[in-house]
């Protein structure tokens, strides 16, 4: 499935709804003045349970047209020949892991768009699954993590980086992942956690950033996280699964304010 949300005329409304994934996000009249292209910015899903959520809502409200290529439900991942047509890429999350190509043909497809995305200068942003395969696409290395990380986390920035300004250090974010990554010399490590090797942002050439944190989370995407379980972190640490339950709305509503920072700041580079 591929759903395209595309601002309404700002003449004929003050606010406007967008439905996508079963979640329901308005726009403003005044920020479709100021879209900074008309380009549609093509964010790659991979499952319904990790969707875009502020990250979708935040660019709405900036007025662009968003393209969200579902793959679970049957969308393709975009081909090389789109690049020029669009605006950006974001590409998100998911419970695979990017060494299973074999399980999910779309990762290879994917890693090879996000090389040619970054050799055209186009922006870029991956999230968890997505900045690994940001950075396994320029020459990374993704690898298991002795145990998964999961928590609500301090994240220290590292180094001054466009995508990062106005957000204080260290600041805090959601993290999920089994998996962690490295990146090549020429890759700007622009964020770390103290005393843990994986890289938690970074960018390469001017305007292609990977993530490993999770700043689009929402409430719904957050408690079916944490009811799935997928990294066995009840029964692993149950005082730790106990805290996130009780901690959603905190977490939720910080990371807010994070993603629609960051998503301001990555729209800047439009």
């Amino acid at each position: 499935m591929v759903a395209v949300l595309r601002p309404g005329a700002p003449a004929l409304v003050a606010a406007q709804i967008a439905v996508v994934s079963g979640a329901v996000y308005r726009f403003s009249r005044d920020a479709m003045i100021h879209a900074p292209t008309d380009d549609p910015i093509v964010i790659v899903q991979h499952e319904a349970a990790a969707h875009a959520g502020t990250l979708l809502e935040t660019l709405v409200n900036a007025g662009l047209t968003v393209d969200v290529r579902q793959l679970h439900a049957g969308a393709r991942v975009p081909s090389v020949g789109e690049l020029g047509e669009i605006g950006g890429l974001i590409v998100l999350g998911g419970s695979m892991n990017a060494d299973q190509a074999a399980e999910f043909p779309f990762i290879d497809r994917e890693r090879r768009l996000l090389a040619a995305a970054v050799e055209a200068g186009l922006p870029v942003l991956g999230i968890c699954l997505g900045g690994q395969q940001l950075a396994a696409a320029i020459g990374g290395r993704v690898y298991p993590r002795a145990q998964a990380e999961v928590g609500w986390l301090p994240v220290d920035i590292v180094r001054d980086d466009g995508l990062l300004s106005e957000i204080r250090s260290p600041f805090y974010a959601l993290e999920w992942h089994a998996q962690s990554f490295t990146v090549p010399g020429e890759a700007e490590v622009l964020a770390l956690r103290s005393g843990d090797p994986g890289v938690q942002a970074f960018r390469i050439g001017r305007r292609a950033w990977g993530l490993q944190f999770h700043a689009e989370v929402d409430e719904s995407i957050l408690r079916f996280w944490l009811k799935r379980d997928n990294k066995g972190v009840a029964r692993r640490d149950p005082a730790l699964h106990a805290r996130l339950l009780a901690s959603v709305a905190q977490i939720v509503g910080d990371s807010r304010l994070l993603c629609r920072q960051l998503v301001e700041n990555f729209v800047a580079f439009l």
